[in-house]
């Protein structure tokens, strides 16, 4: 990855704190939950959520990153330059931000078709239930506010900025990067996690090279408005 991405020497690493801990706990429960559905021998199918229950996660999940945010600044107001959060060198952060996505496009699409098989009623996304079941305006609305803006700030900032930022203080770079990759991918359920973890890997990657918040979360939410946007193409026409 060098040879794309050039090694930015500005950055910082971070030590067990309280976003850090906020942030674990935060994974260990996506993690116990994902798992706990896993082993189960015959799952039900999901309870369908409502366009309520994606409103406020969408203010749960976002309130709960400010105030990460929040507590990261006041505990590290002369670091927050170095644990990606730029605000210069724009275009710079935009174009590393499209080159990740496009590195991550063609292997997440390859895997995606290799387990189309897997995909079933049990395992689609519950966003995707929704949009089968109310593709309306206010629906689709509000799943692009939560899968394009919210999910990746606030998974970007939980995943590499807290949690990878933090491993690679403990361990040599490509395993922070790949323990990173794991748990993101395994956290988003069967099947999933196997198409999902090149994305992660490239996310981890390119979080480690540049130290860019916002290159991260373009990468990010340009994949996840590629997903919807060929969710909302194979939807059925209306009756």
């Amino acid at each position: 990855m060098s040879s794309v991405f050039q090694l930015n020497p500005q950055r910082s690493q971070l030590e067990m704190s309280a976003p850090v801990v906020l942030a674990l706990l935060w994974i260990t429960l996506q993690l116990t939950t994902m798992i706990s559905k896993t082993v189960q021998p015959e799952p039900p199918l999901a309870k369908p959520i409502t366009l309520n229950d994606i409103i406020g996660s969408c203010v749960i999940t976002f309130s709960f990153g400010t105030v990460l945010i929040l507590i990261l600044t006041l505990l590290n107001p002369n670091k927050m330059q170095n644990l990606g959060f730029r605000l210069n060198q724009k275009t710079g952060q935009i174009r590393d931000g499209s080159v990740g996505f496009l590195l991550a496009l063609l292997p997440v699409m390859a895997l995606l078709l290799l387990t189309h098989s897997f995909r079933t009623e049990e395992t689609m996304h519950p966003f995707f239930q929704q949009l089968k079941e109310h593709p309306e305006f206010s629906t689709i609305s509000w799943i692009l506010i939560s899968a394009v803006l919210v999910a990746p700030l606030f998974e970007e900032l939980v995943y590499r900025v807290l949690f990878q930022s933090w491993l690679e203080k403990l361990l040599p770079p490509y395993i922070a990067i790949l323990t990173s990759s794991l748990v993101f991918s395994i956290v988003h359920g069967f099947p999933d996690c196997i198409p999902l973890f090149p994305l992660a890997f490239i996310l981890g990657t390119l979080f480690y090279y540049r130290r860019s918040y916002a290159a991260n979360v373009i990468t990010h939410a340009l994949f996840n408005g590629v997903n919807l946007a060929l969710a909302l193409a194979n939807q059925p026409p209306a009756s």
